[in-house]
């Protein structure tokens, strides 16, 4: 490497719903908890659902190095979305759904960052929470907040929704449409994530990186399905690739597993290649 030429890092991000920052069996404090899972993965960004913006997110923003937050209700002032970087944020967006849905209020909250490193440079990120109760709802409230018109280029969230692939037919029949038949609960539909893939483009990047995983192996919830996600929509020409994808089991501190995804920049990827030849 030329003297004075800067070391280009790879660039982690993250995603998981905090359950109100509390244990789902005990009802206490997780933040604790979750920091010691999440710190080992060196995260750049994390975008929670359920947050509350109070002591917790500050000890989880604290014990994970990450300086810079910004938080964005969906219910009341102090219940929603949240995010929390290493780079500063310098312009920052809350968008509450009109709807009002059976199960309750929604939101988005929209960001982007500064600071030097090359990955934030013009790249807008957005995390949201849908409806958990039904399909139609969902869709409603994705179409109001438009993350495709307003140029997101990673959008993360808890969506409640489906992803027909992820699933054998056996594994399908049994434990995804059969656990909801039981329950009373809405048929599995598609139609969220089809509309993001689809229609808006986006990239689903934990199915991307991994299009063989199935059934139990994508699950990040405690109904054996995926419904959180992180979904790219990459620059023009960009110079940083999605170099992996995985969910994080978070042991039960809260009812959702978190999502993890690391770019790389081009060149340390066309490196790796030629090194490997």
């Amino acid at each position: 490497m030329a003297n004075g030429s800067p070391v280009i890092t790879d660039f982690r991000i993250g995603t998981v719903n905090v359950h109100s920052f509390r244990h789902p069996e005990t009802s206490k404090s997780n933040a604790k908890e979750l920091a010691s899972i999440l710190g080992p993965l060196n995260l750049d960004v994390l975008a929670v659902e359920e947050a509350m913006n109070d002591y917790d997110w500050k000890l989880l923003c604290n014990d994970l190095s990450l300086t810079h937050s910004v938080f964005g209700a969906s219910h009341g002032v102090s219940y929603g979305n949240a995010i929390a970087s290493r780079h500063p944020i310098v312009e920052h967006f809350k968008q509450k759904s009109k709807i009002d849905a059976d199960g309750g209020y929604r939101a988005m909250l929209r960001c982007r960052f500064g600071g030097y490193h090359p990955f934030v440079q013009n790249r807008r990120f957005a995390v949201t929470h849908l409806d958990h109760l039904n399909e139609d709802d969902r869709l409603t409230q994705i179409k109001e907040f438009s993350p495709h018109n307003h140029d997101i280029n990673v959008l993360f969230g808890d969506m409640n929704a489906l992803t027909q692939n992820d699933y054998s037919d056996k594994y399908f029949g049994e434990i995804v449409a059969g656990k909801r038949e039981k329950a009373g609960w809405e048929i599995p539909r598609f139609e969220l994530t089809q509309l993001l893939t689809n229609t808006w483009s986006f990239q689903d990047a934990f199915r991307d990186v991994n299009p063989k995983l199935k059934d139990e192996q994508v699950a990040t919830c405690p109904y054996g399905t995926r419904i959180d996600y992180i979904f790219l929509h990459p620059l023009s020409k960009d110079e940083w690739l999605l170099k992996e994808c995985f969910i994080v089991d978070t042991y039960q501190a809260t009812d959702h597993h978190a999502v993890v995804a690391t770019f790389e920049h081009k060149s340390k990827s066309e490196n790796n290649i030629e090194n490997d030849t």
